[in-house]
């Protein structure tokens, strides 16, 4: 397990993604919960293709929505192709550019993950690919390039659902939708049905872990410095989603968090210090500025991309999983999103928003300079940053500058 490997004491030692981790295990040292959470998110991709290798199903695909409790009732492991990333080097970039032709502008996320997948044509691991043509356009061009390596791709189609969608328009969608993950699962067993038993409690477990997550994040109001800005990202944004590939596990150590935290006194220090801080935008493989905010005395304690409404229980869990992404999604328009990130900022009385995006992402830069001048209107400090989603260390103009919002918001 990643556990064995030796840990980095020093951050200026730092050279590679797995060394953030390593670095992130030695600040943790305290937490045996925390450290066991960063083995989970550093053991994924690789856990994920050890058990494809010895038989077990398991697919690439963006492990969101309703894919991670469908997959998991189907007996598959849901492997999210972004965590790639972090193997991920300049080389890969030439991969994207040269042999299949990406734009130099090309968003680097879709590059990263197009190149792992070419490195490993044919080498006995994971062929399978669960593509979502609701993503973004150079994803949808990635899955057909790769489709034609090899790869046996299956897109699925997710409409949005505006704001005023209701009644008769909005039980249309349902249908549309449950037919949508009747397709998945017949791509992926044979048998255009599921097994509503296992579904409804996978279905549960989603609900149970979200509440958790809900305790363990109003725990770190009174804890803000217990789980460092690395550590909070990967469990939340990552294994919440997905629970790293193996559910049973990632449950148990959520349970001794949460233990640990209720048994850790109240610091008043602490308290008085924290800089609170919300994340907004997307969370790639640049770790080190998760380590920028903890070194400048930020405390990242609200996510617009965490969901934390609950799948219903009171109707088919297949019905459930289709209501659920509609009762989620933001209609595309980021208006909807800012929303959320709104509520955050009054829920933990922020006092800045940290906005982060992918080079060559244009549809979110967008976004994101929306929100920027928003939250400027309202007095409230934002920080808009554009970084590369591929491993190694962020560029230094981008270390400085988050450097620079959080100490001006601590002055």
């Amino acid at each position: 397990m990643p556990s064995a490997l030796k840990l980095v004491d020093n951050p200026e030692d730092i050279v590679s993604q797995s060394d953030y981790i390593a670095y992130s295990k030695s600040v943790h040292d305290y937490s045996p919960a925390v450290r066991r959470l960063l083995d989970l998110s550093e053991d994924y991709v690789p856990g994920a293709e050890r058990a494809f290798k010895a038989g077990h199903p398991a697919v690439w695909c963006q492990a969101l929505n309703f894919v991670p409790p469908l997959l998991y009732s189907l007996g598959v492991i849901p492997v999210a192709a972004g965590e790639m990333g972090r193997y991920s080097s300049k080389e890969d970039m030439l991969i994207a550019e040269d042999i299949y032709q990406f734009p130099v502008e090309t968003c680097s996320m879709v590059k990263c993950v197009v190149a792992q997948w070419h490195k490993r044509l044919n080498s006995g691991t994971i062929n399978r690919i669960l593509a979502n043509s609701s993503g973004c356009e150079p994803y949808n061009m990635a899955w057909e390039i790769v489709k034609k390596r090899g790869y046996d791709v299956y897109s699925n189609e997710i409409i949005y659902r505006g704001p005023t969608v209701e009644g008769e328009r909005l039980e249309q969608l349902i249908k549309f939708t449950t037919g949508q993950i009747l397709d998945v699962a017949e791509w992926l067993t044979g048998r255009r049905q599921v097994d509503d038993e296992k579904l409804s409690l996978e279905i549960k477990r989603k609900n149970r872990l979200l509440g958790k997550l809900k305790q363990v994040l109003e725990l770190r109001r009174s804890h803000p410095f217990y789980m460092k800005t690395l550590a909070i990202i990967l469990t939340l944004n990552v294994g919440l989603n997905n629970y790293f590939g193996k559910p049973a596990e990632y449950e148990e150590a959520i349970d001794a968090l949460i233990k640990e935290l209720e048994n850790t006194p109240i610091s008043e220090k602490d308290l008085k210090t924290v800089i609170p801080l919300v994340w907004a935008g997307g969370t790639g493989q640049e770790f080190g500025i998760y380590e920028a905010i903890d070194q400048a005395g930020g405390a990242l304690l609200g996510l617009r991309s965490v969901p934390f409404r609950l799948y219903r229980e009171d109707v088919p869990p297949l019905e459930a999983l289709a209501r659920w992404i509609y009762d989620n999604a933001g209609a595309g328009a980021g208006v909807y999103a800012r929303n959320v990130i709104d509520s955050e900022v009054e829920r933990l009385k922020a006092r800045g928003v940290i906005l982060y995006g992918y080079i060559g992402c244009s549809f979110a830069s967008v976004d994101r300079e929306m929100w920027r001048r928003y939250f400027h209107e309202k007095g409230l400090a934002c920080i808009n940053l554009e970084g590369s989603f591929q491993t190694g260390a962020p560029t230094g103009q981008v270390l400085t500058r988050i450097k620079a919002f959080v100490e001006m918001l601590a002055a």
